[in-house]
């Protein structure tokens, strides 16, 4: 989940600043699949709010310390 520094955009705020993580995984019938990834804070916990999340998401944040969002 986290550990992809500097190399995935965020798919929020478009920026590339430190790690990142997985918020959702794309299927592909006819071939290889990808993944969106956002930084963890504020970004990620945005879309985990969101009702197309993936329902791991949240978990994940939850487990490292980011679900709820405080604000």
């Amino acid at each position: 989940m986290i550990g992809v520094p500097f190399g995935k955009p965020c798919i929020i705020c478009e920026k590339r600043q430190g790690e990142t993580i997985l918020v959702q995984a794309i299927e592909s019938g006819s071939g290889p699949g990808w993944g969106l990834y956002a930084c963890p804070s504020p970004c990620a916990q945005e879309y985990a709010g969101r009702s197309y999340a993936p329902s791991w998401l949240q978990e994940d944040l939850r487990q490292l310390g980011l679900w709820p969002p405080t604000n």
